[in-house]
């Protein structure tokens, strides 16, 4: 058994460098850009920081190869040339009954990989899918939602808070902001004090969106959905208390803890319009949550660590940048700054990316939302059969 273990792995571990390898050597420029009105994200740029930095790269290569391989079309074209260094591959030797033809250089593979419109289609499909379904609504919520936001859960904040201080001791750990609700014999430290902020691991809005959480699972490689739904969206173990600066740049994705052998190491992905709490730390500090009370959970070691590498595909991808612009231009719009085309671009985009929220929504998500829906909108297209709203 542990030798089947050890070949599986191995295989992976052939599958993700090969795949890695032929699309650092492919000419980006042939591949269809995801587009939102002005503003674009690489598709060969997400699916390296995907496979570079997502939470478990592995199986987010077996991921992309199902879309690669799930027709005899793209399997033959697959055999022609995944054997770029001698061999056989042992995934398409399995799936075609014959081994491949005479090995081909990297560069012979990749010139094939961008000459197959089967092969870049999916590969298309496939990075539009985790931008327009993960990316996009992790990172476009900007701040946690409130109770105003969802009237059945207008309590949450007091008891959560209430466990957060209880945890923490009255300050932020990250930031060691006092809040200013502790009582009087509490010292302040130099960082001052405020009212903290109740920050969500992973975002709260998540309990509503059946389509966000099946992503989160995927790029986890594992069911997380009961941790995102009913009470525990707002256990102690998917939350922070946190300045509302720093609570920003933690929604936004500047910063992230990742947890390693029960230490919180603070990750920094960005360096702009950094809070001044966030000065205090150099990049790989370590931060210590539970001392004060063992009683109530310390952030969770998996939702942490999907935050942070969710931020670091963001950013390796400029997903981020993207993303900031688009957000921008939505608040350009909503401020009546945006005229002419460039405001239709912009309003088309935005309501349907609105539309697309209601429809994943728990309480309104359909059984399946067709592609051909899409077709009529040029403000958000990859010019294939799918779209990038969100």
């Amino acid at each position: 058994m542990a030798t089947n273990i050890g070949e599986n792995d191995s295989q992976q571990r052939t599958l993700i460098e090969t795949l890695k390898t032929i699309l650092r050597l492919c000419d980006r420029s042939v591949f269809r850009p995801l587009r939102y009105a002005n503003h674009s994200t690489g598709v060969i740029q997400l699916a390296l920081a995907l496979l570079d930095f997502g939470y478990k790269p592995m199986s987010l290569s077996d991921d992309l190869w199902m879309h690669l391989a799930d027709d005899h079309r793209k399997v033959g074209e697959l055999s022609q040339f995944l054997s770029p260094v001698g061999g056989s591959f042992h995934r398409v030797t399995i799936l075609t009954g014959v081994a491949p033809r005479i090995p081909l250089t990297w560069q012979e593979a990749a010139k094939r990989f961008e000459l197959s419109i089967p092969l870049k289609t999916a590969l298309e499909e496939w990075t539009t899918t985790v931008f327009k379904d993960l990316l996009m609504p992790m990172r476009a919520k900007g701040k946690t939602s409130t109770p105003s936001d969802r009237s059945s859960t207008a309590s949450w904040p007091k008891s959560l808070r209430k466990k957060l201080i209880e945890r923490d001791a009255w300050f932020s750990v990250v930031g060691e902001v006092l809040d200013l609700n502790a009582p009087s014999d509490i010292a302040e430290l130099p960082s001052g004090s405020e009212l903290l902020e109740v920050a969500h691991i992973l975002l709260f809005s998540a309990s509503g969106n059946n389509r966000l959480r099946e992503m989160l699972s995927m790029f986890a490689d594992e069911d997380i959905n009961d941790l995102l739904t009913g009470p525990s969206i707002n256990d102690p173990s998917n939350a922070l208390l946190l300045s509302h600066a720093v609570h920003k740049a933690f929604d936004s994705f500047r910063f992230g803890l990742e947890c390693q052998d029960e230490q919180y190491v603070i990750r920094k992905f960005s360096t702009v319009r950094m809070p001044q709490q966030l000065g205090l730390y150099a990049d790989g500090a370590t931060v210590t949550f539970g001392q004060n009370s063992q009683s109530v959970a310390v952030p969770s070691p998996l939702l942490c660590n999907l935050h942070v590498a969710i931020g670091r595909v963001l950013h390796a991808s400029g997903a981020a940048e993207t993303i900031n612009k688009i957000l921008q231009d939505e608040d350009e719009l909503k401020d009546g700054d945006v005229e002419g085309d460039y405001w239709l671009g912009v309003g088309a985009s935005y309501i349907r990316r609105q539309l697309r929220n209601l429809l994943w929504s728990d309480d309104l998500a359909p059984d399946r939302l067709d592609d051909e829906d899409s077709d009529g909108d040029e403000a958000i297209s990859l010019t294939s059969r799918r779209t990038i709203c969100t």
